[in-house]
């Protein structure tokens, strides 16, 4: 069925497509009419923008600073704009507002050493050995393998939708992955068999979220970066609260379901297979897994680092999908395609992220978060 639409919502999206246009607009009329200023005409000759709103915000409070930035990034965002372009962006425009040209410099320091850092060439590679095997559809097949073993019980299905979340994870290492995979293969299922709306729900999310912390995790090798602390050992302190968790989860939806069984009803009878062949439908899982037992050895070992272990990865991605039979040019194309997008995506956020964060501390700004939340006079824990 198709969700109509109401006509606010089209008077909304026509508003803000002409907010757009106009800004748009607006925009380049400036670019353009300083560019012919700065090539061929400057009546001023005093070599400076017409437009110049430089050290306009100079003298304003870091109070009111803060609440502009970040006000003006939530409304933008809620706008539906990229957070890619919509965080350096600001980050630019208030370097210039309050700083002028001179302080403008400080961009390129910002943004050179995270261009440099090598463990960053592990994003993509981490990233397309996921879309290798997803394009390849391994995905869709782990799922159905994890889902026939746990069907039979109460709750089986929410608990094998996390549980391949879980493996999934090890393999992505990103949030949306995860959701987006299990919210196309395994709610449909779930709703199918009158599972509640907020176990299916909510084992899709809770499940999703493990990619923070299972290793390869994407923002592991961020938090690595930006911190400059050692990936493989923040990957080793990951792991384990991880798969507690991942448990915990397995755990609440067998226990809520094992009390109302109207939760989640086991498969009936007729569908379910013998013993004899989930261990055949077992062996579809051997490659895989073995994919990622090899990458996170070679990285807890020490052996790798890494972005030698996601190189490995990546090639053994390819591998895995020819033994599956499974692999193609236009799976590896869409896989390479994917692979790009998402890791453009993940490097923009962070060179804005960081011109962003750097300009809001060099104003002050973390001694007055700082500031701000001692002064409330909470506790560690009200704090935490």
């Amino acid at each position: 069925m198709t969700p109509s639409i109401t006509p606010n919502q089209t008077s909304s999206n026509g508003l803000l497509k002409w907010a757009l246009i106009l800004a748009t607009a607006g925009f380049s009329f400036i670019c353009i009419v300083e560019l012919i200023n700065i090539l061929f005409y400057d009546p001023y000759e005093d070599e400076r923008f017409l437009f110049s709103f430089a050290e306009s915000l100079m003298e304003t409070e870091i109070e009111t600073l803060t609440l502009l930035m970040f006000g003006t990034l939530a409304l933008l965002l809620m706008a539906g704009l990229p957070m890619a372009f919509v965080v350096g962006g600001l980050g630019v425009v208030f370097i210039y507002l309050v700083g002028g040209q001179t302080m403008v410099n400080i961009i390129p320091t910002r943004i050179y050493p995270l261009m440099s850092n090598a463990d960053l060439a592990a994003i993509p590679l981490f990233i397309f050995m996921a879309s290798m095997l997803e394009k390849a559809g391994l995905i869709e097949e782990m799922f159905d393998v994890v889902y026939k073993w746990m069907g039979g019980l109460n709750g089986g299905l929410a608990a094998a939708t996390i549980l391949a979340s879980t493996i999934l994870a090890a393999m992505v290492g990103v949030i949306g992955a995860a959701v987006v995979t299990m919210g196309i293969i395994a709610l449909p299922a779930m709703l199918k068999r009158n599972y509640d709306h907020k176990i299916a729900l909510g084992s899709i999310m809770a499940g999703g979220t493990l990619g923070i912390l299972i290793p390869p995790s994407i923002l592991a090798i961020l938090y690595a970066v930006i911190a400059q602390q050692s990936v493989g050992q923040l990957y080793l302190g990951s792991l384990v609260p991880g798969l507690m968790l991942s448990g915990m989860y397995i755990a609440y939806v067998l226990f809520r379901t094992l009390l109302n069984p109207k939760l989640g009803p086991a498969l009936p009878r007729e569908e379910r297979v013998s013993f004899a062949q989930k261990l055949r439908l077992f062996r579809n899982l051997i490659a895989p897994i073995f994919l990622v037992f090899l990458v996170l050895g070679l990285l807890f070992g020490g052996i790798a680092t890494p972005v030698e272990a996601a190189g490995i990865g990546s090639f053994g991605a390819i591998i895995v999908a020819i033994i599956h039979k499974r692999f193609s040019l236009q799976a590896l194309r869409d896989a390479s395609v994917t692979t790009a997008r998402a890791s453009a995506m993940v490097l923009w956020i962070i060179f804005g992220a960081s011109i962003f964060v750097g300009f809001f501390i060099l104003e002050g700004g973390q001694d007055f978060i700082t500031e701000t939340i001692l002064g409330t006079g909470l506790s560690p824990y009200g704090i935490l």
